[in-house]
Protein backbone atom coordinates (compact mmCIF):
# COMPACT_ATOMS: atom_id res chain seq x y z
CA UNK A 1 0.00 0.00 0.00
CA UNK A 2 1.03 3.84 -0.86
CA UNK A 3 0.94 5.56 2.54
CA UNK A 4 1.65 9.23 3.43
CA UNK A 5 2.25 9.78 6.81
CA UNK A 6 1.46 13.18 7.72
CA UNK A 7 3.21 13.96 11.18
CA UNK A 8 3.06 17.17 12.66
CA UNK A 9 6.38 19.78 12.78
CA UNK A 10 6.56 20.35 16.71
CA UNK A 11 9.02 18.26 17.02
CA UNK A 12 11.34 16.10 14.74
CA UNK A 13 10.05 12.40 14.25
CA UNK A 14 11.35 10.43 16.41
CA UNK A 15 11.34 13.31 19.32
CA UNK A 16 14.77 13.34 20.64
CA UNK A 17 13.21 13.84 24.17
CA UNK A 18 9.47 14.69 24.85
CA UNK A 19 6.51 14.33 21.93
CA UNK A 20 4.45 11.09 21.90
CA UNK A 21 2.88 11.64 18.49
CA UNK A 22 5.93 11.77 17.02
CA UNK A 23 7.02 8.93 18.63
CA UNK A 24 4.02 6.95 17.73
CA UNK A 25 4.19 8.06 14.34
CA UNK A 26 8.17 6.92 13.90
CA UNK A 27 7.34 3.56 15.59
CA UNK A 28 4.60 3.08 13.06
CA UNK A 29 5.95 4.57 10.10
CA UNK A 30 8.79 2.49 10.69
CA UNK A 31 6.94 -0.95 11.21
CA UNK A 32 4.86 -0.36 7.98
CA UNK A 33 8.34 0.09 6.13
CA UNK A 34 9.94 -3.22 7.42
CA UNK A 35 6.42 -4.78 5.91
CA UNK A 36 7.12 -3.61 2.64
CA UNK A 37 4.45 -0.61 2.64
CA UNK A 38 5.56 2.35 0.06
CA UNK A 39 5.54 4.69 2.86
CA UNK A 40 6.22 8.72 2.74
CA UNK A 41 6.61 10.81 5.72
CA UNK A 42 5.72 14.66 5.65
CA UNK A 43 7.63 15.89 8.77
CA UNK A 44 10.83 18.18 9.68
CA UNK A 45 13.87 18.02 7.96
CA UNK A 46 15.76 16.75 11.07
CA UNK A 47 13.36 13.45 11.18
CA UNK A 48 15.02 9.85 10.72
CA UNK A 49 13.33 7.07 8.75
CA UNK A 50 13.97 4.79 6.37
CA UNK A 51 10.64 6.16 5.09
CA UNK A 52 10.87 8.26 2.06
CA UNK A 53 11.15 12.19 3.77
CA UNK A 54 9.65 14.78 2.22
CA UNK A 55 10.05 18.74 5.13
CA UNK A 56 8.93 22.28 4.32
CA UNK A 57 11.41 22.83 7.35
CA UNK A 58 14.75 21.97 8.14
CA UNK A 59 13.89 22.03 11.87
CA UNK A 60 10.96 21.76 14.13
CA UNK A 61 9.13 24.62 15.33
CA UNK A 62 6.84 24.31 18.46
CA UNK A 63 6.02 27.98 18.80
CA UNK A 64 7.24 31.08 16.84
CA UNK A 65 6.46 34.94 16.40
CA UNK A 66 2.25 35.32 15.65
CA UNK A 67 1.92 36.99 12.12
CA UNK A 68 -1.86 37.47 11.45
CA UNK A 69 -3.27 35.61 14.19
CA UNK A 70 -1.65 32.43 13.82
CA UNK A 71 1.79 31.41 14.96
CA UNK A 72 5.01 30.55 12.52
CA UNK A 73 4.53 27.01 13.73
CA UNK A 74 1.14 26.98 12.50
CA UNK A 75 1.82 28.24 9.16
CA UNK A 76 4.73 25.48 9.12
CA UNK A 77 2.12 22.67 9.94
CA UNK A 78 -0.23 23.86 7.10
CA UNK A 79 2.78 24.04 4.72
CA UNK A 80 3.00 20.38 5.81
CA UNK A 81 -0.16 19.37 5.04
CA UNK A 82 -0.90 21.70 1.96
CA UNK A 83 2.80 19.72 0.37
CA UNK A 84 1.19 16.37 0.80
CA UNK A 85 -2.25 16.60 -0.52
CA UNK A 86 -0.35 17.94 -3.32
CA UNK A 87 1.34 14.88 -3.34
CA UNK A 88 -1.81 13.12 -3.01
CA UNK A 89 -3.67 15.01 -6.10
CA UNK A 90 -0.71 13.70 -8.23
CA UNK A 91 -1.86 10.72 -7.22
CA UNK A 92 1.06 9.34 -5.32
CA UNK A 93 -0.59 7.51 -2.30
CA UNK A 94 -3.28 4.91 -1.54
CA UNK A 95 -4.58 7.06 1.78
CA UNK A 96 -3.18 9.68 3.79
CA UNK A 97 -2.78 9.01 7.29
CA UNK A 98 -3.38 12.76 9.26
CA UNK A 99 -1.84 13.17 12.72
CA UNK A 100 -1.37 16.81 11.91
CA UNK A 101 -4.72 17.53 13.79
CA UNK A 102 -6.91 20.61 12.69
CA UNK A 103 -4.71 21.78 10.00
CA UNK A 104 -4.18 18.67 8.55
CA UNK A 105 -8.47 18.31 8.86
CA UNK A 106 -8.64 21.32 7.07
CA UNK A 107 -7.04 20.48 3.65
CA UNK A 108 -7.70 16.95 3.92
CA UNK A 109 -11.60 17.84 3.56
CA UNK A 110 -11.07 18.60 -0.02
CA UNK A 111 -8.24 15.60 -1.04
CA UNK A 112 -9.60 12.81 -3.46
CA UNK A 113 -7.58 10.49 -1.96
CA UNK A 114 -8.92 9.01 1.25
CA UNK A 115 -7.90 10.03 4.51
CA UNK A 116 -7.61 8.76 7.92
CA UNK A 117 -6.99 11.65 10.77
CA UNK A 118 -5.77 9.80 13.95
CA UNK A 119 -7.48 12.57 17.06
CA UNK A 120 -3.61 12.55 19.40
CA UNK A 121 -5.16 15.34 20.92
CA UNK A 122 -8.96 15.87 22.90
CA UNK A 123 -11.43 17.34 20.58
CA UNK A 124 -11.52 21.26 20.81
CA UNK A 125 -15.62 22.36 20.30
CA UNK A 126 -14.54 25.30 18.60
CA UNK A 127 -13.50 22.99 15.78
CA UNK A 128 -16.71 21.97 15.24
CA UNK A 129 -17.32 23.93 11.51
CA UNK A 130 -14.19 22.06 9.99
CA UNK A 131 -15.46 18.57 11.42
CA UNK A 132 -19.01 19.86 9.84
CA UNK A 133 -17.34 19.77 6.50
CA UNK A 134 -14.69 17.14 7.05
CA UNK A 135 -15.97 13.73 5.19
CA UNK A 136 -12.94 10.79 5.91
CA UNK A 137 -12.75 8.83 8.88
CA UNK A 138 -11.46 9.41 11.87
CA UNK A 139 -10.80 7.86 15.14
CA UNK A 140 -9.55 8.47 18.79
CA UNK A 141 -6.60 6.69 20.70
CA UNK A 142 -8.62 5.65 23.44
CA UNK A 143 -13.04 5.13 24.01
CA UNK A 144 -12.45 7.77 26.51
CA UNK A 145 -11.58 10.18 24.15
CA UNK A 146 -13.72 8.93 21.59
CA UNK A 147 -16.58 9.55 23.27
CA UNK A 148 -15.87 13.52 23.04
CA UNK A 149 -15.56 13.46 19.06
CA UNK A 150 -17.94 13.53 16.08
CA UNK A 151 -19.47 10.03 15.70
CA UNK A 152 -20.02 10.97 11.44
CA UNK A 153 -16.92 9.02 10.25
CA UNK A 154 -15.57 7.36 13.34
CA UNK A 155 -13.58 4.37 13.56
CA UNK A 156 -12.89 2.49 16.37
CA UNK A 157 -9.74 3.83 18.67
CA UNK A 158 -6.67 2.53 18.61
CA UNK A 159 -4.29 2.56 21.50
CA UNK A 160 -0.78 3.20 21.48
CA UNK A 161 1.54 0.53 20.72
CA UNK A 162 5.18 0.79 21.75
CA UNK A 163 8.82 -1.10 21.09
CA UNK A 164 8.29 -2.80 24.46
CA UNK A 165 11.65 -5.56 24.41
CA UNK A 166 13.55 -1.38 23.76
CA UNK A 167 12.76 -0.81 27.38
CA UNK A 168 14.71 -2.97 30.59
CA UNK A 169 12.64 -4.90 32.78
CA UNK A 170 13.53 -3.17 36.48
CA UNK A 171 13.49 -6.71 38.44
CA UNK A 172 14.92 -4.94 41.19
CA UNK A 173 13.74 -1.39 41.35
CA UNK A 174 15.78 1.65 43.20
CA UNK A 175 13.15 3.07 46.16
CA UNK A 176 11.99 6.22 44.52
CA UNK A 177 8.56 6.96 42.92
CA UNK A 178 8.21 8.51 39.55
CA UNK A 179 7.03 11.29 38.33
CA UNK A 180 7.81 11.73 33.80
CA UNK A 181 5.81 14.38 31.73
CA UNK A 182 6.07 18.31 30.82
CA UNK A 183 5.69 20.44 33.66
CA UNK A 184 1.97 21.74 33.18
CA UNK A 185 -0.72 22.29 36.12
CA UNK A 186 -3.10 19.36 34.36
CA UNK A 187 -0.43 16.95 34.35
CA UNK A 188 -0.40 17.10 38.23
CA UNK A 189 3.27 17.05 39.34
CA UNK A 190 2.02 19.01 42.31
CA UNK A 191 -0.10 16.15 43.19
CA UNK A 192 2.63 13.69 42.64
CA UNK A 193 4.70 15.64 44.93
CA UNK A 194 2.07 15.74 47.94
CA UNK A 195 1.37 12.17 47.72
CA UNK A 196 4.88 11.04 47.73
CA UNK A 197 4.82 13.37 51.02
CA UNK A 198 2.02 11.71 52.90
CA UNK A 199 3.70 8.12 52.01
CA UNK A 200 7.16 9.72 53.28
CA UNK A 201 8.91 8.07 50.09
CA UNK A 202 11.17 9.51 47.20
CA UNK A 203 10.60 10.92 44.15
CA UNK A 204 12.21 11.84 41.29
CA UNK A 205 10.84 14.41 38.73
CA UNK A 206 11.92 14.36 35.08
CA UNK A 207 10.20 16.42 32.06
CA UNK A 208 10.51 19.41 29.94
CA UNK A 209 9.62 22.64 31.18
CA UNK A 210 7.71 24.94 28.10
CA UNK A 211 8.42 28.78 28.03
CA UNK A 212 4.38 28.46 28.90
CA UNK A 213 4.95 26.39 32.06
CA UNK A 214 7.96 28.65 33.34
CA UNK A 215 6.39 30.44 35.44
CA UNK A 216 3.97 27.56 37.05
CA UNK A 217 7.14 25.26 37.48
CA UNK A 218 8.90 27.90 39.05
CA UNK A 219 6.19 28.90 41.72
CA UNK A 220 4.66 25.90 42.41
CA UNK A 221 7.46 22.63 41.61
CA UNK A 222 10.43 24.71 42.24
CA UNK A 223 10.11 25.33 46.02
CA UNK A 224 9.19 21.22 46.36
CA UNK A 225 12.45 20.23 44.81
CA UNK A 226 15.11 19.66 47.74
CA UNK A 227 18.00 17.21 46.34
CA UNK A 228 16.76 14.54 48.65
CA UNK A 229 12.98 13.86 49.08
CA UNK A 230 12.06 15.00 46.05
CA UNK A 231 14.60 15.48 42.94
CA UNK A 232 14.43 17.08 39.75
CA UNK A 233 16.99 15.56 36.98
CA UNK A 234 15.46 18.02 33.85
CA UNK A 235 14.37 16.59 30.34
CA UNK A 236 14.93 13.00 29.82
CA UNK A 237 16.15 11.63 26.34
CA UNK A 238 15.09 7.98 25.43
CA UNK A 239 17.88 6.21 27.44
CA UNK A 240 17.23 8.31 30.50
CA UNK A 241 13.74 7.72 30.48
CA UNK A 242 14.25 3.78 30.11
CA UNK A 243 16.52 4.30 32.90
CA UNK A 244 14.28 5.75 35.19
CA UNK A 245 11.42 3.78 34.41
CA UNK A 246 13.18 0.55 34.99
CA UNK A 247 14.33 1.84 38.48
CA UNK A 248 11.05 3.27 39.65
CA UNK A 249 8.78 1.66 42.14
CA UNK A 250 6.04 3.04 40.53
CA UNK A 251 5.01 5.62 38.10
CA UNK A 252 2.37 8.24 39.17
CA UNK A 253 0.09 9.39 36.50
CA UNK A 254 -2.41 12.09 38.73
CA UNK A 255 -3.49 14.12 35.43
CA UNK A 256 -5.82 16.90 36.16
CA UNK A 257 -7.41 17.23 32.39
CA UNK A 258 -8.97 14.56 29.66
CA UNK A 259 -5.44 13.49 28.58
CA UNK A 260 -6.43 11.01 25.16
CA UNK A 261 -3.90 8.40 26.24
CA UNK A 262 -0.94 8.99 28.24
CA UNK A 263 2.29 7.10 26.70
CA UNK A 264 4.33 6.84 29.89
CA UNK A 265 1.87 4.56 31.17
CA UNK A 266 2.52 1.86 28.59
CA UNK A 267 6.10 2.55 28.60
CA UNK A 268 6.18 2.47 32.68
CA UNK A 269 4.14 -1.23 32.47
CA UNK A 270 6.51 -2.31 29.50
CA UNK A 271 9.84 -1.54 32.26
CA UNK A 272 7.79 -3.81 34.67
CA UNK A 273 6.88 -0.53 36.99
CA UNK A 274 3.32 -0.12 38.25
CA UNK A 275 1.37 3.39 37.38
CA UNK A 276 -1.27 4.67 39.81
CA UNK A 277 -2.84 7.11 38.30
CA UNK A 278 -6.32 8.85 38.96
CA UNK A 279 -9.78 8.06 37.69
CA UNK A 280 -10.32 9.81 34.77
CA UNK A 281 -10.16 9.89 30.89
CA UNK A 282 -7.90 7.06 29.84
CA UNK A 283 -6.51 6.11 32.77
CA UNK A 284 -8.63 3.11 33.49
CA UNK A 285 -8.31 2.11 30.26
CA UNK A 286 -4.90 1.19 30.44
CA UNK A 287 -4.18 0.51 33.99
CA UNK A 288 -5.92 -2.76 35.21
CA UNK A 289 -6.60 -1.48 38.54
CA UNK A 290 -5.11 -4.09 41.44
CA UNK A 291 -3.09 -6.34 38.81
CA UNK A 292 -0.78 -3.93 36.48
CA UNK A 293 -1.25 -0.66 39.43
CA UNK A 294 -3.93 1.21 41.13
CA UNK A 295 -6.90 3.56 39.84
CA UNK A 296 -7.36 6.27 42.33
CA UNK A 297 -9.48 8.98 43.01
CA UNK A 298 -7.69 11.34 44.76
CA UNK A 299 -4.41 12.63 46.55
CA UNK A 300 -4.89 10.41 49.43
CA UNK A 301 -5.98 7.48 47.60
CA UNK A 302 -2.82 7.82 45.75
CA UNK A 303 -0.83 7.95 48.57
CA UNK A 304 -2.20 4.51 50.20
CA UNK A 305 -1.93 3.25 46.58
CA UNK A 306 2.00 3.49 47.26
CA UNK A 307 1.81 1.57 50.35
CA UNK A 308 0.86 -1.14 48.58
CA UNK A 309 2.68 -1.09 45.46
CA UNK A 310 4.51 -4.59 46.50
CA UNK A 311 1.42 -6.01 46.42
CA UNK A 312 1.60 -5.53 41.96
CA UNK A 313 4.07 -8.46 40.08
CA UNK A 314 5.94 -6.52 37.94
CA UNK A 315 6.20 -9.26 35.58
CA UNK A 316 2.65 -9.04 35.15
CA UNK A 317 3.29 -5.99 33.98
CA UNK A 318 5.68 -6.67 31.43
CA UNK A 319 3.32 -9.36 30.10
CA UNK A 320 0.56 -6.77 30.16
CA UNK A 321 2.57 -4.84 28.10
CA UNK A 322 3.42 -7.37 25.71
CA UNK A 323 -0.26 -8.38 25.16
CA UNK A 324 -1.44 -5.29 24.68
CA UNK A 325 0.80 -2.49 23.60
CA UNK A 326 3.42 -3.73 21.28
CA UNK A 327 4.18 -1.72 17.80
CA UNK A 328 2.93 -5.14 15.94
CA UNK A 329 -0.47 -4.57 17.62
CA UNK A 330 -1.05 -1.08 16.29
CA UNK A 331 0.29 -1.67 13.15
CA UNK A 332 -1.98 -4.29 12.55
CA UNK A 333 -4.83 -1.92 13.89
CA UNK A 334 -4.18 0.96 11.27
CA UNK A 335 -3.33 -1.47 8.84
CA UNK A 336 -7.06 -2.56 9.10
CA UNK A 337 -8.45 0.70 9.27
CA UNK A 338 -6.65 2.14 6.12
CA UNK A 339 -7.89 -0.99 4.17
CA UNK A 340 -11.47 -0.01 5.61
CA UNK A 341 -10.99 3.95 4.27
CA UNK A 342 -9.35 2.95 0.87
CA UNK A 343 -12.07 0.29 -0.26
CA UNK A 344 -14.30 2.87 0.68
CA UNK A 345 -16.32 0.19 3.50
CA UNK A 346 -17.17 3.59 6.10
CA UNK A 347 -19.18 5.80 3.85
CA UNK A 348 -19.27 9.13 5.02
CA UNK A 349 -22.95 10.30 6.39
Amino acid sequence: MRIAQLAPTYERVPPAAYGGTELIVHLLTEELVRRGHDVTLFASGDSETTAALRSVTPMPVRYGDVTDGLRHAEYLQLANAQACFLAAAAGEFDIVHNHAGVEGLVLAAASRTPVLTTNHNPFVPQTQPIWEAYPWAHHAVSAASAATFPSRGALPPIHHGIDVESFSFGRAPEGYLLFLGRFMPDKGAMRAIEAARQADRRLVLAGKVDTADVEHFTRDIEPAIDGNRVTYVGEADADTKRRLLAGADALLFPIEWDEPFGLVMIEALASGTPVIGFRRASVPEIVDDGLTGFVVDDVAAMASAIDRVAEIDRRICRREAERRFTVERMADDYVSHYTMVRDGALAAS
